[in-house]
């Protein structure tokens, strides 16, 4: 029996690409990871890449997913400098067909075939079945996407740009500290708190609300590092983290109708590590006054899969 050439799948950030084969769904081959920035394009990250891999498994088709909105298969990168033309790159490597999603379209995609050892819930975990759900990942950006049942046993990811939408405030104190991140920028967005850029920004408002004169931001390590220490300022900044992040969440299932689930997917709850207050964010995540028993009847939890982008990228390329 001929084996089918493989696809060859692309899960492209604003700080790492993972790329990798796959002749079907799950099945991942000759992963490689590397930094973005170390290329000066895709087409350059995809040879460097496919002379490792040898002509003999050369593949047929490709799906890219990005880190940016997809317009006409075309896709510029929110935090990197690089321009991705699903076109381009089928004519530069001879494919058949490239398609472009949107990065989290591929992480959502992936939440069905999950297992136990994939994820670690937050709470209860009790899915409805077949129930629509949400993947939110705070990282080097915010992506957000939802997934929802489609025909008898499909899945249909629906993504945009939720991660720049308005960052709400709760309270006083998280509206004192919005205030002080709009001297910076006229649009506060989730994004540009709810990530690995966005915690320092925190950081600095905190100070700023807490009665100190503006500053330059720390780095991320940084402020972990004085939060293990026990500062109390980077401590109660990183409890804003979770407590805005579960606000965003717990937005998105009531939009989502999330019953399936709302899975953490980025890398800064892993970041944080046991400074993440699991608690306090189900405890914010439920409060949505009159809503809020629904919130409780939806099960929460983050990812631990470690590539669920290409995991994702690989049931899109067998559909």
């Amino acid at each position: 029996m001929v084996e089918m050439p493989p696809s060859l799948l692309a899960d492209i950030g604003g700080t790492h690409t993972r790329l990798a084969l796959s002749n079907g769904v799950g099945r991942l081959q000759a992963l490689q990871v590397v930094r973005t920035g170390d290329f000066d394009s895709v087409e350059q990250a995809i040879a460097d890449y496919l002379g490792t891999v040898g002509p003999d498994r050369a593949p047929r088709w490709a799906v890219l997913a990005v880190a940016g909105p997809v317009i006409g298969n075309r896709v510029r990168l929110t935090n990197a400098d690089w321009d991705v033309d699903g076109s381009a790159v089928a004519g530069t490597f001879a494919l058949e067909r490239v398609r472009l999603v949107n990065d989290f379209a591929a992480v959502a995609r992936c939440l069905p075939l999950l297992g136990e050892a994939d994820r670690t819930a937050i709470g209860a975990w009790t899915p409805e079945l077949r129930g629509a759900m949400v993947a939110i990942g705070p990282g080097t950006g915010l992506g957000v996407s939802g997934l929802v049942p489609y025909g008898d046993d499909g899945w249909l990811a629906v993504s945009g740009e939720g991660g720049h939408v308005t960052l709400p405030a709760m309270t006083d104190a998280e509206a004192a500290v919005l205030a002080v991140l709009r001297r910076r920028v006229d649009h506060v967005s989730a994004e540009r708190v709810l990530s690995g850029i966005g915690l320092p920004a925190l950081d600095a408002a905190v100070a700023v609300v807490e009665g100190e004169a503006p500053r330059a931001d720390r780095e991320p390590e940084a402020v972990l590092a004085a939060a293990h220490a026990g500062e109390a300022r980077a401590r109660r900044a990183i409890g804003l983290f979770v407590d805005l992040l579960a606000t965003v969440a717990g937005d998105l299932a009531l939009t989502f109708g999330a019953t399936g689930g709302v899975y953490l997917a980025g890398g800064m709850p892993h970041y944080l590590g046991d400074l993440f207050d699991w608690t306090r964010f189900r405890t914010r995540f439920e409060a949505k006054g009159r809503s809020s028993a629904y919130l409780r009847a939806i099960p929460t939890a983050v990812v631990s899969h470690p590539q669920p982008g290409l995991l994702g990228l690989s049931a899109l390329a067998a559909e």
